[in-house]
């Protein structure tokens, strides 16, 4: 069965930055498992793996803006240390949640602590990135 719309889709990847440097892989692990069409992975991705077959194996690069998206300044805030609950630790890198104005939880890593200011992107982390993929299709139901 070739990968469509709707189908069970069971694949290992390796990721990698522009540079080469290793960002994550399923290779030594459990692959990823995902209904195809259903806004599951990235677009690109999932393009790219479109019409395939089980054992299809091949190598990609996905820009942005078929990705994570380019990254949006208004998702970059300031905040000050008194707008955080004592139990979190301000440190670059920490992962805090929110709610939007819909009542949706929004993630912001803290980049930055600096005095009284504490910097905050929501953007997701591979945002703005160009990724290389290398792909092996498992199955598909």
């Amino acid at each position: 069965m070739r990968i469509k719309k709707g189908a069970k889709v069971t694949f290992h990847y390796e990721l990698r930055d522009d540079k080469g440097e290793l960002l994550d892989s399923t290779f030594d692990t459990d692959p990823v498992v995902y209904i195809h069409g259903e806004e599951e992975i990235i677009e690109g991705l999932e393009s790219f793996m479109d019409g395939e077959d089980p054992g299809f194996t091949g190598k990609t690069t996905i820009q942005p803006e078929q990705a994570y998206g380019v990254g949006r300044d208004d998702l970059i805030v300031v905040a000050g240390p008194e707008n955080f609950d004592d139990t979190v630790e301000l440190a670059e890198g920490t992962v805090v949640q929110t709610e939007d104005p819909d009542g949706q939880i929004v993630n912001f890593r803290i980049t930055k602590v600096s005095g009284d200011k504490v910097f905050l992107d929501g953007n997701h982390p591979l945002s703005g990135k160009t990724l290389n993929y290398k792909v092996e299709v498992v199955s598909v139901e």
